[in-house]
């Protein structure tokens, strides 16, 4: 089965931030010394040195053709450089997916690697009862999912409900852009709605898009639960360090507010 598949790409409360993490509770779900998991589902990366395989049928060629998952990789990298980063390439292309090689990731994503963070930065325009099905099979088994909810285009105009960030058992993360002085402004570029959970910087070099600001957001989660915070406190922690944007409160267009990331 195959679904078009949108990549989104194209390009003191930080003080906070790191006070809250310093300030974690030193007992952690973890054993001592086991790495968080984070495992990347994307087009792979060119200079992975870390664990992954390839769902494409290429001999675990983890290859990034299209550099997306590249970037992915090094923002969640660089937010949380103690985990232990897995690459699970399911496509490589900006177009078009096989579903099957996505479903298999998620599920080999908690069954083979344990994964305490799955990254999607990409959407798909309509709901899948098989990619659902993955994804609460994840979910089920402890995993915290993060995905993107989209970028403004012809064909992902303004109501446009991406998925997997739209459903409930998934943190969707819409993008935002920087003023001069660095601080986080509303942008035409990036698609809101019903799956923002939270917002983030959506940016990578010169490229842009809410793949990013989902990528920095698993980068966070690893770091935070690296430091102690449990999986159910996940939720509560994001929402206590963010910066509330437009309306007091929940809304479609920041959900519950700004994450400061690295």
């Amino acid at each position: 089965m195959k679904h078009k598949l949108w990549i989104i790409a194209g390009s003191a409360l930080a003080l906070l931030a790191v006070f809250m993490l310093a300030a974690l509770p030193s007992l952690s779900r973890q054993k001592a010394g086991k790495k968080v998991t984070v495992c990347i589902l994307d087009s792979g990366c060119s200079d992975h040195p870390g664990e992954g395989e390839s769902f494409l049928g290429e001999d675990d060629d983890l290859t990034d053709s299209i550099g997306h998952g590249t970037g992915i990789c090094a923002l969640i990298s660089q937010a949380a450089p103690e985990a232990n980063v897995v690459m699970l390439k399911c496509f490589d292309s900006r177009d078009t997916v096989n579903e099957e090689a996505i479903v298999a990731a998620l599920r080999t994503a908690v069954d083979t690697y344990h994964a305490d963070v799955i990254n999607m930065s990409w959407t798909i325009p309509k709901e899948s009862d098989i990619l659902y099905e993955a994804v609460c099979y994840a979910h089920d088994r402890g995993a915290i999912l993060v995905a993107c909810t989209g970028n403004l285009s012809v064909s992902t105009g303004l109501g446009t409900v991406a998925y997997p960030a739209a459903w409930e058992e998934v943190i969707g993360v819409a993008g935002v852009d920087r003023n001069e002085a660095g601080a986080p402004k509303t942008s035409l570029w990036y698609l809101y709605g019903e799956a923002v959970d939270f917002c983030a910087r959506g940016d990578w070099g010169e490229d842009k898009g809410s793949s990013y600001a989902a990528a920095r957001v698993s980068g966070l989660i690893a770091q935070a639960l690296q430091s102690g915070v449990k999986p159910a406190e996940v939720s509560d922690f994001l929402a206590s360090t963010a910066l509330d944007m437009g309306e007091t409160g929940f809304d479609n267009r920041f959900g519950w507010g700004y994450l400061e990331t690295p």
